[in-house]
């Protein structure tokens, strides 16, 4: 006690303000990084990955009956589509939001850049419904399926109140899955058809590897990224990580369920785009760099992935000639 009371004034006020000074000092460090560290946990919730489902790769999945493999299919190609419209507050709020441009790119699309979920599934989706779900030996199409095709085909930028008599996006999907999923109830009652034959499939993994098919155009943005500005280079890049994943699940539910229809050689080229489609799916981190041209989400990012997509374009198409009536395949 009497070693404090001779301590000058002067030292207890230097040792006061040195206390004062880290105490400052590490709060105006800590905050910042609090903060920076909740800002990156919202961004892992909100940059969803697209999610990889086992059952669509499991083996015993040729042993399933023709209907079971019919609904599985039609499950595969619309996975990655349902997600989005059940996960993370739904379709409209979570992926129509601006500022949130890679789910935006994922889904709607922006300024004029095909959403990479939404634009793959509806593409081969309506190939599926048009030839994979005849009644009896006719040519008439299930009508739910053909409704369905048209309602994901519904225009993802167009939002509203359907309550007020408007229209919006995620009204008219919910209607087109509510028929998808009556039809796959009948299905795997034996009340509806699944015609599977190996012509639509090599039809479907035509539209998935073919020139003008949607992984294509997806895959020809990527290659002028260059020519456009840094934003929309990210637009590009996310579009096509989101359209491999829809890509893959189909392609991994066809390898699956119809192995029986493909040859030795077929069935290693399609593993081999698979596990490189899903490679792509999964590539973005939850923090999106905005550098330089050169940077890793930009030019050279683009370029990587369009060369990996690229690699599973003739594969894919190998194993549809592969089929009968697989000259469909160019």
């Amino acid at each position: 006690m009497q070693q404090a009371k001779k301590t000058s004034p002067v030292k207890r006020f230097l040792a006061w303000f040195t206390k004062q000074t880290v105490l400052l000092s590490g709060l105006m460090i800590g905050i910042p990084v609090l903060l920076a560290a909740l800002w990156i946990g919202v961004l892992i919730w909100v940059w969803d990955t697209p999610e990889i489902n086992a059952s669509f790769h499991d083996p015993a999945n040729a042993k399933l009956s023709r209907s079971e493999k019919g609904a599985l299919l039609a499950e595969a190609i619309t996975y990655q589509f349902r997600r989005r419209l059940g996960d993370q507050g739904n379709w409209v709020p979570n992926d129509l939001v601006i500022a949130f441009d890679r789910n935006a790119a994922c889904a709607a699309g922006v300024k004029g850049e095909p959403g990479g979920i939404w634009y793959v599934t509806t593409e081969i989706f309506e190939a599926f419904a048009d030839r994979t779900a005849r009644i009896g030996g006719s040519s008439q199409d299930d009508s739910r399926l053909t409704n369905a095709a048209k309602k994901f085909n519904y225009d993802p930028r167009r939002w509203g109140l359907s309550w007020l008599g408007g229209a919006d996006s995620q009204h008219e999907y919910a209607l087109g899955m509510q028929e998808l999923n009556d039809y796959l109830r009948d299905l795997r009652a034996g009340q509806a058809v699944s015609n599977v034959r190996a012509d639509d499939l090599a039809a479907l993994l035509a539209e998935l590897g073919g020139q003008n098919g949607p992984m294509d155009k997806i895959y020809s943005r990527l290659l002028d990224a260059e020519k456009v500005p840094p934003k929309e280079r990210r637009q590009r890049v996310y579009s096509a990580i989101c359209a491999s994943a829809v890509s893959a699940d189909t392609l991994s539910a066809i390898r699956s369920a119809y192995a029986t229809d493909f040859e030795e050689d077929a069935l290693a080229a399609l593993d081999k785009a698979i596990k490189d489609l899903y490679r792509v799916s999964q590539l973005y981190p939850p923090v999106v760099l905005n550098g330089a041209d050169d940077s890793l989400w930009l030019v050279n990012h683009a370029r990587n992935i369009a060369a990996i997509m690229s690699a599973t374009f003739d594969p894919i198409l190998d194993a549809a000639r592969s089929l009968p009536g697989g000259e469909v395949a160019r």
